[in-house]
Formats: C-alpha cells, sequence, structure tokens
C-alpha cells in the first residue's frame, strides 16, 4: 500500500499513457471513409520516395504532418498500424499535458485522471486517424496551455516553446491557427505593454526569426519553390476562406445546441470569477484575467473555425477542459453546498463525455459512418496485407465492403498490367503504398468544389492548369484512370486539358483517358 501511494503520480501517468493511445487505436480501426480517412496515408509514404508536397503534387492544408508521419512510416513501414500508432501517440501525449493542466488548477490527482480520460475519449478518437484539423488544434491547444503557465509563474524562456507550437499549428493548417493567434495576440500584446514585460518580445522577435530562417532554408533545400509555396500555402486558401465567409450563415438555436455545454462553463466560470474578486484589484486578479481571456480566444476561435469548416464538429474535447476549470474555481468560492456542486458537475461531464462518445465514437459520425452497419466491416487485409487492423466499410460504396475489396483488387491488377505510365484519380489515398505501379496524384484530393485545387474561374485557375501539365510531361504520363464507382468528376481532367489532347473510354472499372499530346 506504501510503494502504491508513493508511485502513485507514476501510475496514473501510466494509466493515461495506455488509456489515451488504446482507446483511440480501438475506435481507429473501426470502418473507413477513404478520403479522410487516409488524407494523409499516400502523401506522407510519397516523401519516403522522394516527392514533395507543393513540389510534386498540389496541396492546400500544411504538410507538417505528413512529414511527421513519414518518419512514423519509416520506422515502423508503411502500414495502417504505423499510421494509427502515429495518432494515438498524440492522443496520449495531448492527455498528459491536459493533466498536468488540472494538476495547476489544483484539481485533486484522482478527478484529474477522471477528467483527463474524459478528455482523451473525446480528442483525437473522434477521427483515430491522422487529421490536420486535429493535429493543428491541439498544437495550438498546448500554446495555449503553455502561455496561461507562463503568465502565472512568469518564466519567459517558456515563450519559445510557444512560437514553436504556434508555427506548428499554421503549418499543420493555416486555421485555425490564424484566428487564434492574431486574437492571442493582441491579449499577448495588451499583457506585454500594459504589464512592462518588454523582454517577450525578445524572446518572441528571436524565436520567430530562428523559425522562419530555418522553415525557409528547410524549403530551399527541398527544392520547393517559394513562389508556389506562397500560392499553394498562403493566397489559394485565402480565396477559399473568403468564399466560405461571404456564404456563411448560422442561427442561434443552431449555435447554441451545438456549443451549449462548451459555452455554458465558461459563462459560469466568468460569473464566479467576477464575484470572488469582486472587491480586489490585486495582482492575482489581473493574472486571471488574462489567462481567461487567452482561453476565451482559444475557444471561440475553435468555435469559429468549427462554423467555418465543412467537417464534422471535433472540438467536444473542449467539454472535461472548461467544465473542469469550472470545477477548480467552485472549490475556491466559500458556498456551503459546494461539495454538493462539485460532485453534481463531475457527474455532468461523465454524462456529457458519454453523450458525445457514443455520437461521434460508436458510430464513427465523424467519418460518416453513424448512418452505416458497422458490424458488416471486414478485415481490410483481404485487400492489402499492409491494411491489417483494419475494419473495412464505407460509407459511399453502395455494395458489401467485400464486393468493393474485390472490385479495388481488380482495378489494382488492371493497373499493374498496364505498361504506361498514368495518373489516378480516386479517393482510395492508399492505393500508391500498396501498387507496384506509380500512381502519380496531381493533388493531396481530388473534390472539384475548390478544397482540393482551383478550378475554373478561381484566380489560379491557370496556374493549377501549367502545374498539371508539367507533372504529365516530366512523367511521361499517357493515361489517366478514375474509377467508375467512385464518382469524382471527370472534370478534374476535362477543364484543365484541351479535348483535342484525349480520348476517352471506358472498360467495367475504370473511365480512362488516353492522352495524345505532350502538354
Amino acid at each position: 500500500m506504501n510503494l502504491i501511494k508513493k508511485n502513485f503520480n507514476s501510475i496514473i501517468i501510466l494509466i493515461i499513457i495506455f488509456f489515451s493511445f488504446l482507446v483511440n487505436l480501438y475506435y481507429s480501426n473501426i470502418g473507413s471513409f477513404p478520403i479522410d480517412t487516409f488524407l494523409h496515408y499516400d502523401s506522407s509514404s510519397r516523401i519516403l520516395d522522394g516527392e514533395i508536397p507543393i513540389r510534386d503534387f498540389w496541396i492546400v492544408s500544411g504538410f507538417i504532418i505528413d512529414f511527421i508521419q513519414s518518419l512514423f512510416f519509416k520506422l515502423l513501414g508503411v502500414n495502417w498500424n504505423a499510421y494509427v500508432f502515429h495518432s494515438s501517440l498524440f492522443n496520449s501525449l495531448i492527455s498528459l499535458i491536459i493533466y498536468y493542466y488540472f494538476l495547476n488548477l489544483e484539481i485533486s490527482k484522482t478527478i484529474s485522471l477522471f477528467l483527463t480520460c474524459c478528455f482523451s475519449i473525446l480528442a483525437y478518437t473522434i477521427s483515430g486517424t491522422p487529421f490536420v484539423d486535429h493535429h493543428a488544434i491541439f498544437f495550438l491547444l498546448i500554446s495555449t496551455i503553455l502561455m496561461i503557465k507562463v503568465i502565472n509563474i512568469e518564466k519567459n524562456n517558456l515563450w519559445i516553446l510557444i512560437i514553436l507550437f504556434f508555427f506548428l499549428s499554421f503549418f499543420t493548417k493555416q486555421v485555425p491557427a490564424t484566428y487564434i493567434i492574431l486574437t492571442q495576440g493582441i491579449i499577448v500584446s495588451f499583457y506585454i505593454f500594459y504589464e512592462k514585460k518588454y523582454i517577450i518580445i525578445n524572446y518572441i522577435a528571436l524565436t520567430c526569426f530562428f523559425l522562419i530562417l530555418t522553415f525557409v532554408s528547410f524549403l530551399l533545400y527541398l527544392n520547393i519553390d517559394l513562389k508556389s509555396f506562397y500560392i499553394q500555402y498562403f493566397d489559394y486558401p485565402k480565396s477559399i476562406g473568403s468564399s466560405r465567409l461571404t456564404n456563411f450563415e448560422i442561427t442561434l438555436n443552431s449555435f447554441f445546441n451545438n456549443y451549449k455545454f462548451i459555452l455554458l462553463p465558461l459563462i459560469l466560470n466568468l460569473i464566479l470569477i467576477i464575484k470572488r474578486n469582486w472587491k480586489q484589484a490585486d495582482k492575482s486578479l489581473k493574472k486571471e484575467i488574462y489567462t481567461f481571456s487567452i482561453m476565451l480566444c482559444f475557444v471561440f476561435g475553435s468555435i469559429f473555425h468549427q462554423l467555418m469548416t465543412k467537417n464534422q464538429i471535433y472540438i467536444y474535447f473542449l467539454v472535461p477542459i472548461l467544465w473542469g476549470a469550472l470545477l477548480a474555481e467552485i472549490k475556491l468560492t466559500n458556498h456551503k453546498h459546494k461539495l454538493l456542486f462539485s460532485s453534481l458537475l463531475i457527474f455532468s461531464i461523465f454524462f456529457i463525455t458519454l453523450k458525445y462518445h457514443y455520437r461521434y465514437n460508436e458510430s464513427r459520425k465523424f467519418h460518416e459512418l453513424e448512418n452505416v452497419d458497422l458490424t458488416k466491416a471486414i478485415e481490410a487485409n483481404i485487400l492489402n496485407k499492409n491494411l491489417n487492423g483494419l475494419n473495412w466499410i464505407n460509407p459511399f460504396y453502395k455494395g458489401s465492403p467485400k464486393d468493393e475489396i474485390i472490385l479495388i483488387n481488380e482495378g489494382i491488377k488492371n493497373i499493374e498490367n498496364e505498361k504506361k505510365e498514368i495518373i489516378l484519380f480516386t479517393h482510395y489515398l492508399f492505393l500508391e503504398s500498396v501498387t507496384k505501379k506509380k500512381l502519380n496524384y496531381p493533388a493531396r484530393t481530388f473534390t472539384m468544389d475548390g478544397a482540393s485545387m482551383p478550378v475554373m474561374g478561381t484566380k489560379y485557375f491557370e496556374y493549377y492548369r501549367s502545374f498539371f501539365a508539367n507533372l504529365i510531361k516530366s512523367k511521361n504520363i499517357e493515361k489517366i484512370y478514375f474509377f467508375k464507382h467512385e464518382g469524382i468528376s471527370l472534370k478534374n481532367v476535362t477543364d484543365y486539358i484541351k479535348s483535342d489532347c484525349y480520348i476517352s473510354s471506358e472498360n467495367n472499372i475504370f473511365y480512362i483517358f488516353d492522352l495524345k499530346c505532350n502538354q
């Protein structure tokens, strides 16, 4: 018993690591929505073959996650388990950071463990597989927690890590990093000048200079053209965001219904802070105002991004964080029933977590599987041994999973028997890794809504058409294939290649374009 007490914190850490890892691993293996599930699979394996994002294929969001995943593939082999090991490990790491955040709020270790487990269930597990939005938001969460810590303990060298995680988030995905960095930047600027903490400027400036210099050197080392980088990562995505902002619509009812369990603890926390500090204006109150404002920027930046994105809601991990902060605030009050309120709060967190767990994890809602009979999933190693562990079922295939795998395997045989160099347009973003033939995807994804590449009528349409033509020429591409059953728009070819430069045909599996012109 004494040994357990002595090593209690170490035991808790081990529980968090294994629970967070295993819960993500388990749910990541259930079902597949190929365009999202495998978003970084082939793009990461292609890096190991010397094909670099921006230079060799078009992207509109960051490549940090691709390079990280390529390291996992390098160490563990290009396979499904290496893919989900990445996201599961990330779930463990961010959960550990959240655990120490709760301890810093002076919440007991056992309650902190409970809150952290709730967090890990709603964090990366919602997706299960590596995904840009998750990596980006969790890098921002780490920087937010570090910022709160540095204001409380005034340890200025932590600003180096804060800027580093801001940087990693932005180059994972431009938003929500832009929203949160700008709004938190206003709070930090006010803190620096009002509190006369000018030394912080030196830390921020020097770290930014070093990171930018290192990043530009990295781009040049990889022979990535800086103009292409600017267009693909800054200018063209900006036009997508502007379009979504123009068409932005939301009702108060839907806003509150979706985010009530995030907004409610924020409101209650603010009321309690004001009530507790109504008659004082000391240094500790100032710090509370700054730290609360920084967390507020993170929460509302996350919500705004969620409203703007087309993905399923993935920010319910905020529930245990914000309700945990409310729990810590309740414990500071002098209310005679605070123990009762704390107990009710813990039960509330449990049931809210359970609610979202069943909605998103059990039904795999994030990957559009909520209306699919998951019991009909079959082992994906039938398709390829490197997909061992994944239970295959695709929500958008109209037929049995077995029929789909038979169709994919038949398509792979057709492609591998093709003597000429090809491009394949597909949502099965793992095929490059499981075939013996190069598939030469020109972009990471192939939707025609402008989110994959510039479409006709947009600013960089001609630039992308030239990019596509150069790829065809440099790779000596003679044929382009589309899986018929996927329904990917043939405009991926017809809008970008002149009609007299190809002959179209089809067989029972593919639409095929035979190219007549050397682009």
